[in-house]
């Protein structure tokens, strides 16, 4: 008895210690944040602004405001936009030079440790990043929550769906999203990860709480995926709630799709936001 008391003691404390350093370790398997900005909105002649937000943890966290063109009509929408890992804001202009184009407003949200911000990204962390950037959103005069459509992209896709799923925004939009963490390194054949996963405090489960969302979902989601299957962005377009809509993007990739799949991708968004009534959902 003694001896089987000894080694479950042992067996526990490798699990623990373990546990630990998979924790400690976490942050660096899961971010890459990139510092160096690839561009500016005013070397893609857009005007800007600053727009900070403080966090529930005292960061200040800095991103990018692009108004719509002088004489846009009230209404219209504004794209608060989540971008993926091992990128930065800079990577998203793409996307903003079409929305400011069509007469939409952008906010560029940057996570901490990214772009120059202070600290260093977590999951808790970028969701507490993602709150701070719609508050600050909010606060700026004539905006209006109805016509604020929550994008994001890849891991940007979790810091959109948390916000959707308790009730903000009159649009979620989720390009090449995952269903979760777990899901996506099992998908990916990253087993000794997907098994390190169930003792990780990382979850990232979009699947988990899509269905809470009530605004209007749009998934894009490339056919050739080589990071998210395919599959992602299909299950969780079948769990949202309608109103929703699921574009194909086919032939795109992961890290193309607005570099050879631009016209498809803004295409299938404009169309859909411009269809949507002020407030409607489910």
């Amino acid at each position: 008895m003694k001896l089987i008391a000894a080694v479950v003691v042992v067996a526990l404390v490798l699990l623990l210690l373990l546990r630990l350093g998979v924790r400690l370790l976490e942050p660096r398997l899961a971010f890459f944040p990139v510092v160096a900005l690839e561009a500016t909105p005013a070397e893609r002649g857009l005007p800007f602004e600053d727009l900070v937000g403080t966090t529930d943890d005292s960061l200040r966290v800095r991103g990018w405001f692009i108004p719509p063109p002088d004489g846009t009509p009230p209404g219209a929408w504004t794209l608060l936009v989540f971008h993926g890992n091992a990128e930065n804001i800079g990577h998203g202009l793409n996307l903003a030079v079409r929305a400011h184009a069509a007469g939409f407003g952008v906010a560029m949200a940057e996570y901490r440790g990214y772009a120059g911000n202070a600290g260093s990204p977590s999951e808790h962390g970028i969701f507490l990043d993602g709150e701070a950037f719609l508050r600050a959103l909010l606060e700026r005069p004539g905006a209006d929550p109805r016509r604020i459509a929550i994008w994001g992209r890849s891991i940007g896709g979790a810091v959109a769906v948390h916000l959707a799923a308790a009730g903000n925004g009159g649009a979620l939009v989720l390009e090449s999203p995952f269903r979760s963490a777990r899901t996506l390194l099992r998908d990916a054949g990253a087993w000794i990860l997907h098994g390190l996963s169930f003792i990780a405090s990382y979850r990232f489960d979009q699947e988990a709480l899509i269905d809470r969302v009530r605004s209007p979902v749009l998934v894009l989601h490339g056919t050739a995926d080589e990071v998210v299957p395919f599959s992602h962005g299909r299950r969780l377009y079948e769990l949202a709630n309608e109103p929703k809509r699921f574009q194909a993007i086919e032939g795109g990739g992961h890290n193309d799709l607005w570099a050879r799949h631009a016209d498809e991708v803004w295409g299938a968004a404009e169309t859909f936001l411009r269809g949507l009534s002020p407030g409607e959902t489910r």
